[in-house]
């Protein structure tokens, strides 16, 4: 860890942005529509309670919606305080603790107050701790080097069902690595760790081993009755979301935005909602809805769309054909309903995307992709979707991206087209390395790393007034019969 030098004062004015955000996250949700960009109407009516024991914890009526973002500028350099180790819900301040405020809320939603408070301790970091905050790599990989590498989150992977490092991968398993991660965090920022998973179900799932097998995106969609299938993927999401919570996960790489081909192959086939973008859009708004909800931060993917190309992005760079017209007429238009939905992160795929000028970078790499079009009003004739959430690039260990930099490269490459979190980099600390002398070489701007690592932390603010709902929501009675009943719709 650096030295701090900064007074005792800032120390304490940090630390108190940052509980007052918790408390006002958990003690005002109702009186916070001028904090928001976008209002979002509470779960649907009919929503199946988890069990008696946890619906207190995940039938809230609020439900979670993205803040408006902050215009990017440098705040007066602060430092946030040092916490206990011994007490990571105590931060301490020259001898003294002050109790985080006790989570209580069920609906994930970031405000404005969390910017802020985000932004004070953002100041007070060193560009070493920035460029790890801004990381989320795999965890089985970090393990052991959170705290020294300063990262701000970690991803669960795994094979066949069983997340690494979990044995036989068991509702209980998950939940002791991540404590045993999470007791790892730098402690400096106050505020727990993002723990991500792949939990689309169906062909893409880490929790499988004791939790509820809930239906793919191609099975809800296959339900005839729009209505009955927006309902019932909302809540499906919701009472997902209750299951991830209680073992300690806050961020879901889900809902897959992608719409199908109208015929031909997909490299995404069973994972989108279908190939009509109005429905997909309805589908996906409602799953956001969902999650978010019951507490975790949802995340549409993958913009601009790689639905409709035969290739894996896994293995090739495939290149998305349309013009403009064709784009806002079909990816566009699913990518919008979940940010106006609310939805908590976006995730950029690696395609070419000659319409914007993205022909030999991956969109994930591109400004015009993530700056121009994602956050902002458009470019050329493909218009803008002004995004004011967090963003992230799909897993920068693909070959789209390994092929064309190195991790020291192209992690400030991706931040620099403007991307706030880098996940899972080949090399994730030769990355951090990479960021730290693009900011000293003038190469990336260090006004875009703490914009960057601001939206990052205030997501962690946000995610920590959620309530962990109890172990006995997961695989209970009332999740598998929601299932059954979503499966026979279909």
């Amino acid at each position: 860890m650096p030295v701090r030098t900064a007074s005792a004062g800032r120390r304490l004015a940090a630390v108190t942005a940052v509980l007052v955000a918790l408390t006002i996250g958990g003690c005002t949700a109702s009186g916070e529509s001028s904090d928001r960009s976008t209002a979002v109407g509470s779960s649907v009516a009919g929503s199946v309670a988890p069990s008696s024991a946890a619906a207190a914890d995940t039938s809230a009526a609020a439900t979670s919606v993205t803040t408006a973002r902050p215009t990017a500028t440098t705040p007066r350099r602060t430092t946030a305080a040092k916490p206990s180790t011994s007490d990571p819900a105590r931060v301490t301040t020259k001898g003294s603790s002050t109790a985080a405020p006790k989570p209580t809320v069920a609906a994930l939603k970031v405000t404005a107050a969390d910017h802020a408070a985000a932004a004070a301790t953002v100041a007070g970091m060193s560009t070493t701790e920035l460029a790890g905050s801004v990381i989320m790599p795999i965890a089985s990989q970090a393990d052991g080097s959170i705290a020294a590498q300063h990262y701000g989150g970690v991803i669960l992977m795994g094979t066949k069902g069983i997340v690494d490092g979990t044995g036989p991968g068991t509702p209980a398993r998950v939940k002791t690595l991540v404590a045993k991660l999470q007791a790892q965090r730098d402690r400096s920022a106050g505020v727990p760790l993002l723990i991500g998973v792949d939990q689309e179900y169906g062909e893409v799932a880490r929790l499988v081993h004791g939790f509820t097998d809930f239906p793919s995106a191609s099975e809800l969609g296959a339900i005839d009755d729009t209505d009955t299938a927006v309902a019932l993927t909302e809540q499906s999401a919701k009472a997902a979301a209750a299951e991830m919570r209680a073992v300690g996960v806050n961020v879901d790489f889900a809902p897959d935005a992608d719409v199908l081909p109208t015929s031909g192959e997909s490299g995404i086939g069973s994972r989108s909602y279908g190939s009509d973008p109005q429905r997909v859009g309805a589908l996906v708004a409602a799953a956001v809805r969902g999650y978010q909800s019951g507490g975790v931060a949802a995340t549409i993917k993958h913009f601009p769309g790689i639905g409709r190309v035969a290739a894996d992005t896994h293995n090739e760079l495939p290149t998305l054909t349309d013009d403009c017209a064709g784009w806002n007429a079909t990816d566009r238009v699913p990518m919008a309903a979940g940010v106006k939905a609310g939805v908590a992160l976006v995730m950029t795929g690696h395609v070419l995307f000659p319409a914007i000028g993205s022909d030999t970078l991956p969109t994930s790499l591109s400004s015009h992709a993530v700056t121009d079009i994602l956050r902002g009003k458009g470019y050329g004739d493909c218009a803008g979707l002004e995004y004011r959430g967090l963003t992230v690039s799909d897993s920068m260990q693909m070959t789209p991206v390994t092929q064309t930099y190195p991790s020291s490269e192209a992690g400030w490459r991706a931040l620099k087209a403007g991307q706030d979190l880098l996940l899972m980099p080949l090399d994730p600390q030769a990355a951090a390395v990479g960021i730290v002398t693009a900011v000293k070489d003038g190469s990336l701007d260090r006004t875009r790393l703490t914009d960057a690592a601001t939206a990052v932390l205030a997501l962690r603010i946000a995610s920590a007034r959620v309530a962990q709902p109890p172990m006995s929501v997961i695989d209970s009675p009332e999740h598998r019969a929601l299932a059954a009943k979503a499966r026979a719709a279909g």
